[in-house]
């Protein structure tokens, strides 16, 4: 009962979305070599096995995604690049917890199992709630908003598997072959003398 009146029209040609795509992709890569190096800056070792467990986070992604013929849309690439924050966020909390047990006199074995163990309980929290949200999204969105979700949850259920599986791998594999085994290196701090 109510009419409508058309004030303004706006067309958006393929070009203009095509260039969005390209501009999203290059600033994604960009983002993606900042973190790798922050990491490797910040966390010494753990932050280079943090960059081979999100090289492999990424890969998985990717392959699932195109396992499942999905189409990458600009909230598809959103979606990926926070499930990749999401994925360095894991990292950093366990990071920081073996920082904590070091810095309190622990072994670096010791460190390693008790960082990765109190830091679960936080990254679980985190991503449950993360992907109850991308369930909501994907049960009352529409086409770009389900791709978003799908893209984030799968995301997801990958940045648990490499940070809680695969960082630890690697991180044990580091210690057991004692190769840079300097407490240093995994971010202690060097205790002064008075």
């Amino acid at each position: 009962p109510v009419e409508l009146k058309t004030l303004q029209v706006t067309s958006i040609g393929p070009e203009l979305g095509a260039n969005s795509f390209e501009k999203s992709l290059a600033a994604g890569k960009i983002g993606i070599i900042l973190v790798f190096i922050f990491m490797i800056l910040y966390y010494r070792l753990p932050g280079l096995i943090a960059d081979i467990a999100l090289i492999l986070y990424i890969s998985i992604v990717l392959f699932v995604l195109a396992a499942l013929k999905a189409t990458l849309t600009l909230p598809g690439i959103a979606g990926f690049i926070l499930s990749i924050g999401m994925a360095v966020d894991a990292n950093v909390i366990i990071f920081e917890r073996i920082k904590e047990e070091l810095n309190m006199g622990k072994t670096l074995r010791a460190s390693i199992d008790s960082g990765f163990r109190r830091a679960f309980l936080a990254i679980l929290d985190s991503n449950i709630t993360t992907l109850i949200a991308a369930i909501v999204l994907f049960y009352f969105g529409t086409g770009t908003i389900k791709g978003f979700a799908v893209t984030l949850s799968i995301g997801i259920l990958a940045s648990m598997f490499t940070a809680i599986v695969i960082t630890k791998l690697l991180m044990k594999l580091f210690v057991g072959i004692n190769i840079l085994t300097d407490k240093k290196f995994y971010g202690a701090q060097e205790k002064k003398s008075i």
